[in-house]
């Protein structure tokens, strides 16, 4: 017999066993001993297939989770994630640029700072938050921000890391996110801040109030603009809807737009946006410019947007409101919707035979507010159907990238940082990458770095007031210390969208009314261009700054 199958030379065995003919009792004894280590591996080996199975990282920062809007990657990440192919290169950048500043911190100590970047980076149904392209540009501004502060010349005693905060496309996973982001907070590079949250609706404020808010993380939000999303550590860097409303009264005043034959279309959804939107025209224009629910002379219609969950009957369908505002013969029109539904409202005026006029006729002006001028509105086809039907849309909004491209360098209604951030994202993105030359017309990409550039400047005041280790706590009461007066010597934001700092609504107040009213912390300063498609006029009143009273000069030039 051979020394391999003797078992008599297998020193594993128990003494006992090898020199016996082994009976029943011992091999049950084996076969229960390999039964339970074979049970054992596989069970291990199941329960680990069932751990990773519930996320899409190896270090499970990612967590898989299935919603109407299919599988998603939930959770927080300073890694680049393949959430869309489209997102590749603006997140392979920030990932480099992550390591490039962690590895600063490794050889010279410099400390490194992170600022999550919370939204959806998904956008696979019709109801999405943002689109694919909003995404993108919101991520390619964090980028030039992140860039602009880890290596400029004002700057270089810090160096901020971008994490990747996914909560869905429907912004229904805040908590697993803000969860994660409050445990942050101490961390090697501790998180200071969030930036991002790009909806005015309840989900948003709850990832504030319940959420980071909780938590004493500033939050500071490019786009929102519904005065409804109140809280003390959210701040806008959009004007509000009560600001951008306003831009347009004034304009319609300085400009002799028809106040007679006036209607207002109005999206029915009952979400923050256009709720508060729908609220403020009421306030601004209903009573004298008669846009009221009167049964008899009805002058106000509504519809279901796209933005959102499905709800009953089809969304974008405008014939019937449409079909009363021609009958009527609008000429002023109040849009109260998103960018989204113009589009479609227009192809609807187009095929509607009541909405014909004779080309002498007053223009239909439609007026509305937007963060910038929608790409897919400005288009051929949109404009074709604009100038057949003699329409003008005149749209208050945060950002006028295109004119402000166009403008000669002396003229003081450009904002002085619009240039270079420009000249940047041509250099990253535009002319020498895939991006289209009216990329920066939907305002998302020059939003959100005036977003990171406020954390940025807070992050640098505080180190200028000599603290070394700056946490969320000392970004916060920097970014509520800014003032305007004396050209901005006191902490204003050099945004890519004009100068400003914030407005903090509530000084002056008693403690109790503090808690009742708004919180405010809307931007100071902040020019509002009011823009006009498809041709460009210029409007006789002046550039609208928002908490400047007319006729007054108190903001430095933006």
């Amino acid at each position: 017999m051979s020394s391999r199958t003797d078992r008599r030379n297998w020193v594993w065995l128990p003494s006992r066993l090898r020199f016996r003919v082994l009976g029943l009792i011992d091999v049950a004894a084996l076969w229960v001993v390999v039964s339970a280590l074979v049970g054992a591996g596989a069970w291990w080996g199941l329960d680990t297939y069932r751990d990773h199975r519930d996320y899409c990282t190896e270090n499970q920062e990612l967590r898989r989770v299935t919603s109407d809007a299919g599988e998603e990657c939930i959770g927080v990440t300073a890694a680049a994630y393949a959430f869309d192919p489209d997102l590749a290169d603006v997140m392979g950048r920030i990932e480099a640029e992550n390591e490039a500043a962690r590895e600063g911190a490794r050889k010279s100590g410099k400390p490194v700072v992170s600022v999550a970047v919370v939204m959806p980076y998904t956008s696979s149904t019709p109801g999405a938050a943002m689109s694919k392209e909003l995404i993108r540009h919101s991520l390619q501004g964090a980028y030039l921000a992140q860039r602009g502060h880890n290596h400029g010349p004002a700057t270089r005693d810090t160096a901020i890391q971008l994490l990747f905060a996914n909560v869905g496309e429907d912004l229904s996973h805040w908590q697993t996110v803000t969860d994660e982001l409050s445990s942050r907070r101490g961390d090697k590079a501790p998180l200071v801040a969030a930036i991002g949250l790009p909806n005015s609706d309840a989900h948003t404020l709850d990832t504030v109030r319940k959420g980071i808010g909780r938590a004493k993380v500033p939050a500071v939000s490019a786009v929102l603009s519904s005065r409804d999303m109140e809280h003390p550590f959210l701040f806008k860097v959009s004007p509000s809807t009560d600001q951008l409303v306003d831009a347009l009264k004034r304009h319609v005043s300085a400009n002799k737009v028809n106040r007679e034959d006036t209607f207002m279309i109005a999206d029915e959804r009952d979400d923050n946006y256009v709720a508060n939107l729908r609220r403020v025209f009421r306030q601004e224009f209903g009573a004298q410019y008669g846009i009221t629910d009167d049964e008899v002379q009805r002058r106000t219609e509504t519809y279901q947007g796209i933005k959102g969950p499905a709800e009953e009957g089809e969304p974008q369908i405008f014939r019937r409101a449409v079909s009363a505002m021609c009958a009527v013969g609008a000429r002023t029109v109040f849009l109260a919707g998103r960018d989204a539904d113009l589009p479609p409202f227009l192809e609807t005026i187009d095929q509607t035979r009541s909405c014909d006029s004779d080309p002498d006729d007053e223009p239909m002006r439609i007026l509305r507010v937007s963060t910038g001028r929608d790409p897919v509105t400005e288009t051929a086809a949109m404009r074709r159907i604009a100038e057949r039907n003699n329409i003008e849309i005149v749209t208050a909004a945060a950002v006028d990238a295109p004119r402000w491209r166009a403008a000669s360098s002396g003229d003081d209604q450009v904002p002085k940082a619009f240039g270079p951030f420009a000249d940047s994202y041509d250099q990253y993105f535009g002319k020498n990458g895939k991006e289209q030359p009216d990329a920066l017309s939907d305002g998302y990409a020059v939003m959100h770095h005036d977003a990171l550039t406020a954390v940025g400047t807070a992050v640098a005041a505080a180190q200028d007031s000599g603290i070394e280790s700056v946490d969320h706590n000392d970004v916060y009461d920097e970014l509520r210390r800014g003032s305007p007066l004396a050209q901005c010597a006191a902490g204003c934001v050099p945004g890519a969208s004009g100068v400003f700092t914030f407005a903090d609504e509530s000084m002056g107040t008693d403690e109790r009314a503090r808690h009742e009213a708004a919180t405010g912390l809307w931007p100071v300063c902040k020019p509002v261009p009011v823009v006009t498609f498809p041709k460009e006029r210029l409007s006789r009143s002046p550039l609208y700054r928002t908490y400047q009273e007319p006729d007054r000069t108190t903001c430095p030039r933006p």
